[in-house]
C-alpha cells in the first residue's frame, strides 16, 4: 500500500486501528531515555550513549519506511528528549512529504499543559496524525501519573481519541499502576500475570519474578499480535507478518530486538525485506528455522555456550544466547546498548 493509502486508512479508522491492521515501522531515534523501565527490551535509559539520529538521516529513513505500506512512527528511547533535533527532523520530513504518522513518548516531558500543547501543536503543523503514550507499572515507576493523564487529555483534545494510541484505562488505574511499581510483591504478581518478553533489561530485571521451566518444556508464548508462537521464530523474520521493523540511530535495521539485519545507509529496508529477512545473516536463519533452541545449540557447538537448564520463555533463552555470542558477532548482535 502506498503512503496515500496508509494516510487514508488512518483518516477512516484512526491511528491505533490502522496500525494494528497494517502493522508498524519505526525510527529508533535514540537509545537514551528519561527513564529506565524494568521491562525495556532495548535497555533504554539515561546512562546510554548520547547518540541521536540526525534530521537528514531521519528524513531519508522515513522515506524508506513509508514505502513499506505500514504506519510509521518515531520512537526511542525518548525522542522528545532531543526536542531541537526532533523538531528539525519533522520540519525537513514535512517539507518532503515524509512526516511520520505518530510520535511515541513516555510523557515525562509534560512539566505543564503549556509545553504539551506547544509540542503537540508543532506535531500537527508538521503532518503528524497523533501520538502513542506509554503507560503501565513500569513507566509509572518513573513518570508521575498526573503527567500521563495530562498528556492523554490534551492529546485527545488536539488529535481526536481515535489518533491517541494509549491504554484505555481510568485515571484511578493509572494511579494504581504507580503504586504497583513501588510494591515489590504487587509488581511480582503483575509480572507473573503478564510476563513481558524477557529481552534486554526485562531479562535481567524481571525474570526472577517468573517461574522457570526445564529448557525442553518451555510453554508456547504469545507474540506482539497475541497469536501463539511456535518454538522457532518465523514471524519475526517474515516481511509480511512481522509486527514492527526498526531503523536505529546507528543505521541498523532490526526486527528482533538486538539482531541486526542490515544497514539502511547501504541497503534500503524494502530491498532487504524483499530478499527475505531470514536470509539476512546466519543468526536470522537459525532463529527463523529453529528458534532460540537452535541458536543455543550453535553457540554450544562452536563457542562452548553452557545453556541454562531452565528458562522462563524462549525469548529469555534467545537473549542469554545472543548476549553470550555478541563478542564473536558484534556486527550481527547489536548495538551494545541492548546487551549491556
Amino acid at each position: 500500500m502506498p503512503r496515500d493509502g496508509v494516510d487514508a486508512r488512518i483518516r477512516q479508522v484512526g491511528l491505533a486501528k490502522a496500525g494494528t491492521e497494517l502493522k508498524v515501522a519505526a525510527i529508533l531515534f535514540t537509545y537514551r531515555c528519561t527513564i529506565s523501565c524494568r521491562h525495556c527490551l532495548f535497555a533504554c535509559g539515561g546512562d546510554q550513549p548520547d547518540v541521536v539520529m540526525s534530521p537528514d538521516r531521519c528524513a531519508d529513513y522515513l522515506a524508506q519506511l513509508h514505502r513499506l505500506g505500514r504506519v510509521v512512527h518515531i520512537a526511542g528511547g525518548e525522542p522528545i528528549l532531543y526536542w531541537d533535533v526532533l523538531a528539525a527532523a519533522l520540519e525537513l520530513a514535512s517539507r518532503r512529504g515524509l512526516s511520520p504518522h505518530f510520535i511515541e513518548t513516555n510523557c515525562s516531558f509534560a512539566a505543564g499543559e503549556a509545553v504539551v500543547r506547544e509540542r503537540f501543536g508543532f506535531f500537527k503543523r508538521h503532518g503528524v496524525f497523533g501520538v502513542l503514550l506509554s503507560c503501565d507499572p513500569y513507566h509509572q515507576e518513573f513518570v508521575p501519573p498526573e503527567r500521563f493523564l495530562l498528556v492523554r487529555r490534551v492529546a485527545v483534545e488536539m488529535f481526536g481519541a481515535e489518533n491517541v494510541w494509549a491504554p484505555d484505562v481510568s485515571d484511578e488505574q493509572v494511579r494504581q499502576w504507580a503504586a504497583i511499581a513501588t510494591d515489590e510483591a504487587r509488581l511480582a504478581a503483575y509480572v507473573r500475570g503478564r510476563p513481558p518478553m524477557l529481552t534486554g533489561r526485562a531479562c535481567t530485571e524481571l525474570a526472577r519474578f517468573v517461574n522457570p521451566f526445564p529448557i525442553d518444556q518451555v510453554p508456547p508464548m504469545r507474540g506482539w499480535t497475541g497469536q501463539e508462537q511456535p518454538r522457532h521464530c518465523p514471524a519475526e523474520f517474515d516481511a509480511a507478518g512481522i509486527w514492527e521493523i526498526h531503523i536505529d540511530a546507528y543505521d541498523n535495521i532490526q526486527t528482533n530486538c538486538g539482531v541486526i539485519l542490515g544497514k539502511a545507509d547501504r541497503t534500503p529496508v524494502g530491498e532487504l525485506m524483499s530478499k527475505g529477512l531470514q536470509n539476512a545473516n546466519f543468526v536470522a536463519g537459525i532463529l527463523s528455522r529453529e528458534g532460540p533452541y537452535g541458536l543455543a545449540e550453535f553457540a554450544r557447538r562452536w563457542h562452548g555456550f553452557d545453556a541454562p537448564g531452565q528458562v522462563r520463555q524462549k525469548c529469555e533463552l534467545c537473549y542469554l544466547t545472543r548476549r553470550f555470542l555478541r563478542p564473536h558477532y558484534p556486527q550481527i548482535l547489536g548495538p551494545a546498548e541492548i546487551y549491556q
